[in-house]
């Protein structure tokens, strides 16, 4: 016997934005992602893009608050003690800077995150 639920599954609370972006990290505004553990804020996304640098790696995130996303909210710093978990500036929400997922707080989804592929060199390319 097939069970099934009436409720509807709540959506994802941030917009698709078309994202297709080129790094240079031979560019001085992006020299902090030349070594593991860096990181850059870049426009682009919903309310802006978190880069970050995972040893071979590179995570892009989108910087819109999932918890109460219609608010004007964004993720606007790393935390100064766990260097890994990124502050929500409306809540006391934080997010993993590796992937994305919710830490602690109130908001039940993880931030978006983009597809990131590197050339080994100098090229970061950041898309959906």
């Amino acid at each position: 016997m097939l069970l099934t639920s009436c409720q509807e599954k709540e959506p994802y609370p941030i917009p698709n934005v078309a994202v297709s972006i080129s790094l240079n990290l031979d560019l001085p505004s992006y020299q902090n992602l030349n070594a593991p553990g860096g990181w850059v804020y870049i426009n682009g996304g919903s309310r802006g893009i978190l880069v970050y640098r995972n040893f071979d790696e590179f995570v892009a995130l989108d910087r819109h608050s999932t918890y109460e996303s219609t608010k004007d909210c964004a993720i606007v710093s790393i935390d100064s003690i766990n260097s890994f978990v990124l502050n929500d500036s409306c809540s006391t929400s934080q997010y993993n800077i590796t992937d994305g997922t919710v830490v602690t707080g109130p908001a039940k989804w993880g931030l978006k995150r983009y597809n990131t592929s590197w050339d080994g060199a100098y090229t970061v390319q950041i898309y959906n």
